[in-house]
Parts: C-alpha cells; structure tokens; sequence
C-alpha cells in the first residue's frame, strides 16, 4: 500500500508572493503533497539578517506550534542557518530541514568541483561565508568561493529588469571557479535553468526544489 506524506513549506516572512511562487514552480514528489505557509502580518516583510530571523522565528513559532504540526516533514525557506528550524526540531521528531543545509549537502555530492553562493543583499555575504564555515565544524573550505551579493532586494529577484544584474553578479563566482552556484535566497526561486543558459557547464541549484527533494528522501528513509 503506498503511503501520502505532506510537508510544509514554510515561507518565515510575511511577504505572501515568496509563497506564491513557491507554490507555482515547486515540483510536488511522488505520493506527496505539499502545503504552504507564510508567516504572520508580525513577522517581517524579508529576513535581511540574525535580528529579523530571530523576528521571523518569534512571530512563527508559536502559531506552528500550536496549529502545523500534523505534517511529515517541514521545509524552512530562509537561506540561512534560520533558529526556526531548531526551535521545530525541539518539538517534533520528523525531518526539519532549511534550504541552506539542503543546498550545501549538494554541493558536497560535486565535490571536488568549487561552489559558490549567489544571494540577495550584501548584508548577507559574512553571514553564509560564516554559515558555511559553520556547515563544516568550524574550519575553511578550499572548494568555497565564497558569497556574492546581487544588492537587489529579496521581493525584486524574480523582476526580468533585474536578471542582467543577477548574471553579472553570478559571474564573479564564476570567475572564482565556481562550477557550482547555490541559488542562496527563496526569492530566487525558479531561475535555475534562465540563469545556467546564460553560462557554460555552470550549474545553478534551486535550494528551495533541492530542499523539498532531499526533505522526501528523509521522509521516506524514516518510515521505511
């Protein structure tokens, strides 16, 4: 008998058009169906750094507590080592997983070709060059070219005025040696493919797409 699990998408901001293109352009996995959520009206429009992460967190965590947590797995869409996902795993013995997590194991799978990170302002560039450092127990990573900020807004990344903008930025990592680009913010969502055609075996990861295939796969091992 096949089984349906459900995950949640969690959108950490307020911004509802975050999670109407996720919705749009997520591919559901097989026997799987994915629900979507955005943060409250008190949780910030955009996730710029730790003070409005931690904002997102205290705005969100309670109302998932208290009314989500009869999914399978969660997928956090902050590119970021967000504290929602540990206040989550505090309480639920399922699969909480965030994008940023998700992206990096798949960029360890290319190794030993470089990677890097494409992100959305440059508040965030120590941030995740941090984050990442982190990611491997505190010590540098040869094979990580490090975080390139766009300097465009998060709820501007998807405008098509704004994608030359992200080609030349992306250029940097590739000039860095990057053959592998994380697509680090949930705005960027869905570029994937408009980005790689602009570029020769370059590949660009959606964290969101990776994140909700990787979420599957810890499911399904778990029941198994």
């Amino acid at each position: 008998m096949v089984t349906t699990s459900t995950f949640l998408i969690i959108n950490p901001n307020s911004s509802k058009s975050v999670t109407d293109n996720l919705e749009e352009i997520l591919p559901v996995p097989p026997n799987t169906t994915l629900k979507f959520y955005t943060g409250p009206p008190n949780a910030p429009p955009e996730i710029d750094g730790p003070e409005t992460s931690r904002q997102s967190t205290e705005a969100c965590f309670p109302d998932l507590h208290d009314h989500y947590m009869d999914h399978d797995g969660f997928l956090v869409c902050c590119y970021s080592d967000h504290p929602l996902i540990y206040k989550l795993r505090e309480i639920t013995k399922k699969p909480v997983l965030g994008i940023f997590q998700a992206s990096v194991t798949y960029a360890v799978t290319t190794s030993p070709s470089k990677f890097g990170i494409l992100t959305s302002t440059s508040s965030w560039e120590p941030i995740l060059d941090q984050a990442v450092k982190d990611f491997f127990g505190g010590v540098d990573v040869p094979l990580f070219t490090g975080t390139v900020a766009s300097n465009i807004n998060v709820l501007k990344l998807g405008d098509p005025k704004y994608f030359k903008k992200l080609v030349e930025r992306a250029k940097i990592c590739v000039d860095a040696g990057a053959k592998t680009i994380l697509l680090g913010c949930a705005g960027l969502s869905g570029l994937e493919k408009k980005l790689e055609a602009e570029f020769e075996d370059v590949k660009f990861i959606d964290s969101v797409k990776f994140g909700s295939e990787l979420l599957n796969t810890l499911v399904r091992f778990d029941k198994n």
